[in-house]
C-alpha cells in the first residue's frame, strides 16, 4: 500500500510541473493601436512640421507580462509616407515629443502603461504640397524580443490647398497696408502717369487669379459719373479698368513664393472735375 501511494505522488509531481512552467512562460492579452486625424498637430515656422498621433492601448494581462512596444514600416527600413509629389520620411517621437531610438528599422519603446501615446513627425521646408500623405506601419507588443500581439495601422495626413499673398519687398515703401488690404496714393493725377508694384503668392496647389475693378475706373468721390479710365498690366497681360482678368497657374513640385508684377497706367484726366478719385482693385486667388 505504501508503495502505491509513493508512486502516485511522484507521478503527480511530474505531471504538474510542466503545467506550472507553462503558466510562468505564458503572456497573453489584447492590444489596440489607433490614429485619429482630428488630433494631428501642425506647426508653421520656418518650415512646416506635422505630428500624426499613434495611441496604443493594452489589457492589464498584457501590461503585466510584455516589456516593449515596437513600431516598424510595413515595406521599408525607414518610415515612408507616399505623397502627391514625392515620398516623405518620418520619425517617431514619444508623448513628450522626444525622439524614439530606431534600430534595424524598428522603433522600440518600453511598455509602462495601459495607454501609450506616440507621434509620427513629418516635415517640409514650406507648405506641404496639397494632397494626401499615407504611411503603413506595424505596431507590436513584445516580451523578450518575441512578438506577443501585432496590428497593421494606416496613417494619413491631408494637406489642404492653401494660398498666402504678400507685398514684394520692393513695394513696401510705395504701398501701405497689410493682411490683404493695401492702399496706393497716386498723388496729383496726370494723364498717362504710371505706377508699379509687385506681390508674392505662396501656394501648395494649382490656382486661378482674378483681377477686377469695382468701379471700372477711378471714380470721383462725390460726382460718381466722373470716371477716369486706366489700364493694368499683370504678369505681362494687359486689361483696361473696365475689363476683368482671369489666369490659371499649374502647381509644380517645390512650394515657393512666386513674384507677380503690376503696372498701372492712368488715362486722360483733361477736363475731369477736380477732387479725389478712388477705385477698389481686387486680386483674388482661388486654390484648386
Amino acid at each position: 500500500m505504501k508503495s502505491v501511494i509513493y508512486t502516485w505522488l511522484i507521478l503527480s509531481f511530474l505531471l504538474a510541473a510542466p503545467k506550472a512552467m507553462a503558466r510562468w512562460n505564458d503572456c497573453y492579452g489584447s492590444m489596440l493601436a489607433t490614429s485619429n486625424p482630428s488630433e494631428i498637430i501642425e506647426e508653421h515656422n520656418n518650415r512646416v512640421t506635422v505630428y500624426i498621433p499613434i495611441k496604443i492601448k493594452v489589457s492589464d494581462s498584457l501590461l503585466d507580462c510584455a516589456d516593449e512596444i515596437w513600431v516598424e514600416d510595413v515595406y521599408y527600413y525607414s518610415m515612408v509616407f507616399s505623397g502627391p509629389t514625392q515620398d516623405k520620411y518620418a520619425k517617431l517621437y514619444d508623448s513628450q515629443f522626444k525622439k524614439i531610438k530606431v534600430r534595424n528599422g524598428i522603433w522600440r519603446s518600453d511598455l509602462k502603461d495601459r495607454s501609450t501615446q506616440m507621434w509620427v513627425r513629418l516635415r517640409h521646408y514650406s507648405l506641404f504640397p496639397a494632397g494626401a500623405y499615407t504611411g503603413h506601419v506595424i505596431v507590436s507588443v513584445v516580451k523578450n524580443n518575441e512578438i506577443i500581439d501585432e496590428q497593421y495601422l494606416d496613417l494619413t495626413y491631408y494637406s489642404e490647398p492653401q494660398v498666402a499673398i504678400s507685398l514684394s519687398n520692393s513695394s513696401k515703401g510705395k504701398v501701405s497696408g497689410s493682411n490683404g488690404n493695401y492702399h496706393i496714393d497716386l498723388g496729383e493725377l496726370k494723364s498717362n502717369m504710371r505706377f508699379n508694384w509687385g506681390i508674392k503668392i505662396l501656394s501648395n496647389s494649382s490656382y486661378d487669379i482674378v483681377v477686377d475693378s469695382e468701379y471700372n475706373g477711378l471714380r470721383h468721390e462725390t460726382n460718381t459719373q466722373a470716371l477716369i479710365d486706366y489700364s493694368i498690366r499683370f504678369d505681362n497681360t494687359q486689361i483696361s479698368s473696365s475689363g476683368r482678368l482671369h489666369r490659371s497657374y499649374n502647381f509644380y513640385p517645390g512650394v515657393k513664393n512666386k513674384w507677380y508684377g503690376f503696372e498701372f497706367q492712368l488715362g486722360n484726366v483733361e477736363l475731369m472735375p477736380a477732387g479725389t478719385y478712388q477705385d477698389n482693385l481686387s486680386l483674388t486667388v482661388y486654390p484648386r
